[in-house]
């Protein structure tokens, strides 16, 4: 968006690069799985043009559960890879589980519910064991460092009271399986208003063949099963109303049609292709990219001319208020949203202020005082600048930036950094990474020499 100046351009050039990637990505990560260029490859396109994808993305504005879908693939192909005995497969395994944590931390968790149903679905599999769990305490430790980076900060801000994302009522959100069936043959998204989850008809094909085919693969068994367990995990043949109190921050059981869109494709380009099925591939892309287009062209057909963005309404739309990650002291004040000061006696000032993408500039002229309760949310890290010298803050009882010390004239400068907690996770972070691709060069040529 800096590049081009355009939010629009940008947003797109943004979607067009990281689709590039993500085909590349899952290419390389499915080949040795499937051990086939055709089949890999044609994964690679099918996974782009993926219903759920499009709804995360076109419906939804999903971007970070959109951009954790791609190292789903990562992480269950490198898994099954890990089960199967391959060394090294631990470090794709843990690159693939971080960037999901730095993607998005929902979609974390359905990651190791369905890494852990992976093991346990292969616990009887000719392996040996011992390795296994080896390979597998590499990867999770390695998760851990390159994570810290994230999960320093955040632990920290949450600590200190902040308030949680919206939960959901899972057993009333949970799709029925006939609206799950009747929303995947309409292969929709939904409209400008709601968004309609399903597995899309590709999907829904797939999951029609593993019914009437034999698993003939260990592999195919093991993906077929965890696709099914992720469909009934997304529909109200499961019992949510006995893990609502403790899942409720997944807010809608449709997720898990995220690791159900995967783990069919596996199971169906796995099933319905071989090296000579060249004709029968381009068939299933073309009717894929076919669908994707038309569940896109509907979605843009419902949408009024009064709801489309524009220099008149773009700050209205910008302005959308929610009470997700603010602190807990600022839910449902007012007073903040409509950035109203207040002096050491709780009463209302007006000051003139303005703000950048980096800093909130506040100037004071002949202020009567020393504290102001500043309408600028409180989180760890924050400090306030005044010619140089730092002033002290608290948090208000609104949630807000307090300033302790104000002078009567000047420009207040307030700013955000990461704490030395964050610094020293992000530290750790990149000389984990550093060491993992030094590993990866390692191996490669090891490989190459042999």
């Amino acid at each position: 968006m800096k590049l081009t100046h355009s939010l629009a351009l940008g947003y797109m050039l943004f979607l067009i690069l990281f689709n590039t990637i993500s085909g590349v990505i899952v290419y390389y990560s499915m080949k040795p799985i499937y051990k086939d260029n055709l089949k890999s490859l044609t994964f690679s396109i099918l996974y782009l043009f993926l219903f759920y994808r499009g709804l995360d993305l076109y419906r939804r504005a999903d971007i970070g559960e959109f951009i954790a879908m791609t190292f789903m693939v990562v992480v269950f192909s490198a898994l099954y890879q890990l089960i199967m005995g391959k060394k090294k497969a631990w470090i794709s395994l843990s690159l693939g589980m971080a960037l999901i944590i730095y993607s998005h931390l929902l979609s974390a968790i359905i990651t190791v519910i369905m890494c852990c149903l992976m093991l346990v679905l292969t616990w009887n599999y000719e392996k040996n064991w011992k390795f296994t769990i080896v390979e597998l305490s590499k990867g999770i430790g390695a998760t851990c460092l390159l994570s810290l980076g994230f999960l320093f900060p955040y632990l920290q801000q949450m600590k200190f009271g902040i308030n949680p994302p919206a939960t959901g009522n899972l057993p009333k959100l949970a799709l029925s399986v006939t609206n799950l069936v009747n929303n995947s043959l309409n292969n929709s998204w939904g409209d400008s208003l709601y968004t309609v989850p399903s597995l899309g008809i590709i999907c829904l094909i797939f999951l029609m063949i593993g019914i009437v085919k034999a698993k003939t693969t260990k592999f195919e068994k093991t993906i077929y099963l965890l696709g099914i367990i992720s469909v009934i995990l997304s529909t109200k043949l499961f019992p949510w109303n006995l893990f609502q109190k403790h899942f409720a921050l997944l807010q809608f059981p449709w997720r898990f049609l995220e690791t159900a869109s995967i783990f069919l494709l596996m199971y169906g380009v796995s099933a319905t292709l071989s090296s000579k099925s060249f004709l029968k591939s381009i068939g299933l892309i073309i009717c894929s990219i076919m669908f994707f287009y038309f569940s896109a062209n509907s979605i843009e057909n419902t949408v009024k001319a009064s709801d489309q963005a524009s220099r008149q309404n773009i700050t209205s739309i910008l302005a959308y208020d929610t009470a997700d990650y603010v602190p807990q002291k600022a839910v449902n004040h007012h007073s903040v949203t409509e950035e109203q000061f207040f002096n050491g006696n709780n009463e209302k000032v007006k000051l003139s202020h303005t703000e950048t993408s980096t800093k909130y500039l506040i100037d004071l002229h002949s202020y009567k005082g020393s504290v102001i309760n500043t309408p600028v949310l409180y989180y760890k890290g924050e400090k306030a600048m005044i010619d140089g010298q730092e002033l002290s803050i608290k948090e208000s009882s609104r949630g807000t930036i307090e300033i302790l010390n104000a002078p009567r004239n000047g420009k207040i400068e307030i700013t955000s950094q990461y704490t030395k907690l964050a610094r020293t996770g992000q530290l750790i972070s990149v000389i984990s990474l550093l060491v993992l691709m030094a590993l990866m060069i390692q191996s490669y040529f090891r490989t190459k020499n042999h």
